[in-house]
Order: structure tokens, then C-alpha cells, then sequence
């Protein structure tokens, strides 16, 4: 029997957006399961480790994708490996990537109402398993830096939605194409850095013997377990949702070169065959920068002064959802 505890973030776009929505939502709820509002971390912990003690097993996330995040970080210290709760998205964020590469499409207060509808008719939801990635402690399924996160720090000085992302993104190609003659904002984002890879079990390059010594100049790296970015169709094409691996995708154009990759990345197309470009499957990744610098995981921009990233394989976790799911 599932037992149903919902944590809403209250900075999440949806609840901005209608102050009510959480009301709403406990309405729709009722007596079949427990709603929480987290407005700190600490209040995160103290509400998954009391869904652990009262075995909830099925614990919805009202939130984008960093929330989403978050909650999964926490919900693994509460719970640990073995009992972990199933999840179901309740879409509410700007950017809800996680939710496309799942193929949810129904905003949070439908959802919730179809999932409860099920619940109460003792009927099947559909499942699908993804893999997570562990980064420097905390859990999450995509991550970049270099000109990613670059440009993770300009959209969130004006943080809108995906058209306002779309928009940033057609004007970092327009002024790319002009050679960065129109605003100046290519070359602003669109900076290398040093940086040493090891991946294993499989190095990144050919030779093994230099797998440790590889320290070249990237315009950014990306790791994921889901196929879609945001914006993207599939981008990832490597990826099994559900394996045991993630894949690396380190890229070293620059210039012109990048932004006919990032063209050709955001119309569908596949960027293994540019020349600076390595892919590999791997379960788990050392990186080190050169530089001071911030990286992103599932759209949250993190500090990294140290400019040490470890990457290894988290836990698998079952995403619930009343609708057909991508697997």
C-alpha cells in the first residue's frame, strides 16, 4: 500500500506564482497522505527523516529541478540505500527538465488528483528508473560547468522561464555569429579553463597510460544519467535510464567551432563527431580546476573554491506517475 507524503519547496515558480497553490494542494490531498512546506534545508532533514519513521513510501516533490535535488539528498540520508521511497514529480519549477526527460507534462495539481484517483482505486501507477549521480555529496542527474554554468550566472541575474532561457541563448548565438561584435555576451560566457579528467573504469582518452595526466584546456564539461538538457531533444546519447553509468561529455572548442556545436547540439543533431569532442561511459569521475569557479547540478549554480569536483554513481530511485512515462 502506498503511503503518500508530499514536500512543496515554497520558492518553487508555481508557489511564487499563486501564494494558494500549496492550499490547494493539501485540499486535493485530504486524508490520503501528509503535505509539508520546507523552507530551510534543516526543516528538509527533519521532514524526511519523519517520513522515514512513519514509512512513507511514495514522497512527491513540488519543485523544480534543483529541488527535486535537494530533496532526493535528503530523503537519501533519511531513508539510506536499502528502503528508499518511490518519488513522484509535481512539476513547479522555471525549468522542468527532470519532468521532460520523463515525459510528465501535467502541471502539479492535476497530477496529484490523478495519482490520488489511482491510489484510491487500488490501481497501478506507471514506473520508470533513473540512476543519479553523486557530486560532492549531494545527489542529482545532470551536470556541467565552464560556459554551462557561465551561463547559469548570467540567466539568474534576470531569472524569467525556458522562453526567457531560449531568448538568453538566441542572443549568445547572434552575437556569437557577429563574432561577438553585437553585445560582447559570447565571449563573456565563452571561456576556457585547465582542467585534469580521470574517469573510470574507462579513461576519457585511448591511452590509458595518460589517463591521469590529462590536464587540457575545456570550454565545459557535462555528466548526466538522462538523455534530454533543457532545451534540447536528446542530447546524451549514450545514456540508459536506469544503467549502471553516466556519461561524460568533455568538450574543448571554442570560438566559432563551439557555437556551430551548440547549433547543431540544440537542433537535434549530434556533436561526437567535432574533433575536441570525448564521450565515455564511466562510473565515476575525478575533475580538477585550475581556476576557483562554480559548476552546476540539475540548474543549481554551486561554489567550488577548492576547483575539486568528485562525480561517482548514487543510488537508482523509482519515479512514479498516473500518466504514461518515459523509461
Amino acid at each position: 500500500m502506498l503511503r503518500v507524503g508530499i514536500i512543496s519547496n515554497p520558492f518553487a515558480k508555481i508557489n511564487k506564482l499563486n501564494p494558494e497553490y500549496n492550499t490547494h494542494l493539501w485540499y486535493i490531498l485530504a486524508n490520503n497522505g501528509q503535505l509539508e512546506v520546507t523552507r530551510s534545508l534543516e526543516q528538509l532533514n527533519q521532514v524526511c527523516q519523519e517520513f522515514s519513521e512513519r514509512n512513507i513510501n511514495l514522497v512527491g516533490i513540488v519543485g523544480g529541478d534543483g529541488s527535486i535535488s535537494l530533496v532526493l539528498s535528503a530523503i537519501y540520508k533519511a531513508y539510506g540505500a536499502e528502503r528508499l521511497p518511490k518519488i513522484l514529480l509535481l512539476k513547479g519549477g522555471t525549468i522542468n527538465f527532470l519532468a521532460s526527460n520523463l515525459g510528465i507534462k501535467n502541471e502539479a495539481r492535476t497530477c496529484l488528483e490523478d495519482t490520488i484517483q489511482l491510489i484510491s482505486k487500488k490501481h497501478t501507477m506507471k514506473e520508470a528508473i533513473l540512476s543519479t549521480i553523486h557530486v560532492n555529496g549531494r545527489l542529482g542527474f545532470i551536470f556541467a560547468n565552464g560556459v554551462a554554468a557561465s551561463f547559469l550566472e548570467e540567466f539568474y541575474k534576470d531569472k524569467t522561464n525556458s522562453f526567457g532561457a531560449a531568448l538568453k541563448v538566441a542572443g549568445y548565438i547572434a552575437d556569437g555569429i557577429f563574432q561577438g561584435k553585437l553585445n560582447g555576451e559570447f565571449h563573456k560566457i565563452v571561456k576556457q579553463q585547465k582542467m585534469k579528467i580521470e574517469t573510470y573504469p574507462t579513461p576519457l582518452y585511448n591511452d590509458i597510460s595518460t589517463n591521469s595526466q590529462i590536464n587540457n584546456k575545456y570550454s565545459m564539461i557535462l555528466a548526466s544519467t538522462v538523455p534530454k538538457l533543457p532545451l534540447t531533444t536528446r542530447f546524451f546519447k549514450k545514456v540508459v535510464m536506469g544503467d549502471n553509468s553516466a556519461e561524460m561529455i568533455a568538450i574543448s572548442e571554442k570560438g566559432s567551432k563551439l557555437l556551430k556545436g551548440a547549433i547543431k547540439a540544440l537542433s537535434g543533431g549530434c556533436i561526437y563527431n567535432l574533433p575536441n569532442v570525448n564521450s565515455i561511459k564511466f562510473q565515476k569521475a575525478n575533475i580538477t580546476c585550475e581556476e576557483n569557479t562554480s559548476y552546476s547540478l540539475d540548474g543549481d549554480l554551486i561554489s567550488n573554491p577548492d576547483g575539486k569536483i568528485s562525480i561517482e554513481m548514487g543510488p537508482n530511485f523509482v519515479f512514479c506517475s498516473p500518466y504514461d512515462i518515459a523509461k
